[in-house]
């Protein structure tokens, strides 16, 4: 059997996978902690992961067999590895060859594509999992349209974590040797605005349309009545296969009682799929609210000090008197104030 996503549906999802981890790559490997990198080359890296992460997203469902009981996750992750790892080793080729114009940094781009490819690949593999449990309601139910909505939950939320990666650019650029990361913040907090949308949604969905279509129709009948009757509105609760009838009442003009409302499924079961997509819905709201934060200090000086220490640590000069400035004042033991020590930056023989 196939996945029942078609192409477009994981294509488009995997596509801002790629966009935005080629953009963030491109920044965390030209950063001055990283170097190993052009800078401003982040535009050209989203084009190329994006095109290629959407090519993979809809290889997928073509690929990926669903997950049944002979079917563990090891074949869908092998499978998922299969695509992703040669996707990244291209995409990092091709951005290496553009911006770098030499064989040696498309070599060099081959291996940093590797290596962003396997870091990007847990995300990837959240929403293949989120789209893969969406097969478990009927198409078209109220469950099936949490799930649906589930991918996007999932992969808004890996988004938003995916940024902090980034975190260093923000001292970099109070520095001033970087550009501000305003798309990576932009990024976050878009993130974190979808996934409350979808949270509201999925709130409206269990207090609202589950209970409606509960009440609506409380006479249990055969589920032989939703073959006797096409013309009948019904609506799919996605789970289980119970069957409840809100009846037109007959009378001595009219005949016997019809059945204006048909609801298909099982209430309990659906219930407690919408209250576990509203569970995660929360989660997901709340690691976001958290990268927020995470941002924001980053943005802050206490940040731009760790930064110092740790470019202090690599041997840059100029950060180890900024740190030692910081220090607190250091006597000998005749009472003397000693001046701080500042490593020298070494000297290149020539």
């Amino acid at each position: 059997m196939r996945m029942r996503v078609e192409g477009w549906e994981l294509g488009l999802p995997f596509a801002l996978v790629g966009a935005a981890a080629g953009w963030i790559s491109a920044g965390v490997l030209a950063s001055p902690l990283v170097d190993v990198a052009l800078s401003g080359k982040q535009e050209v890296a989203a084009v190329c992961a994006g095109i290629i992460g959407g090519v993979i997203g809809a290889l997928l469902p073509r690929v990926v067999a669903p997950r049944q009981a002979w079917h563990g996750r090891g074949p869908t992750w092998a499978c998922l590895a299969a695509l992703v790892l040669p996707g990244g080793a291209l995409a990092g080729g091709l951005i290496g060859g553009i911006t770098g114009g030499s064989l040696y940094t498309a070599a060099t781009g081959v291996v940093n594509g590797v290596i962003c490819g396997a870091a990007t690949l847990p995300i990837c593999g959240a929403v293949l999992e989120a789209a893969l449990r969406a097969e478990r309601a009927r198409l078209g139910s109220i469950v099936a349209a949490a799930d649906r909505r589930a991918v996007w939950q999932i992969l808004a939320a890996s988004l938003a974590a995916a940024t902090l990666a980034a975190l260093p650019e923000w001292p970099a650029a109070r520095l001033g040797l970087v550009p501000v990361p305003e798309i990576v913040g932009a990024l976050a907090v878009g993130s974190w605005m979808a996934i409350g949308l979808l949270i509201l949604a999925d709130a409206a969905a269990l207090g609202h349309r589950l209970p409606g279509a509960a009440a609506a129709a409380e006479e249990p009948c055969s589920p032989d009545a939703i073959a006797s009757d096409p013309a009948v509105p019904r609506v799919d609760l996605g789970l289980g296969d119970e069957v409840h009838a809100r009846l037109a009442r007959g009378n001595a003009y009219r005949g016997r009682d019809r059945a204006s409302l048909l609801v298909i499924g099982s209430h309990a079961e659906a219930h407690a799929a919408l209250a576990g997509a509203l569970r995660r819905g929360v989660i997901c709201f709340a690691l976001g609210a958290a990268v927020l934060v995470a941002h924001r200090w980053a943005a802050g000086a206490s940040a731009v000090h760790a930064y110092q220490a740790a470019r202090c640590a690599l041997g840059h000069g100029v950060s180890c008197g900024a740190v030692e400035q910081r220090r607190p004042p250091r006597w000998d033991h005749q009472g003397v104030r000693t001046l701080p020590h500042v490593r020298e930056p070494a000297r290149v023989s020539e």
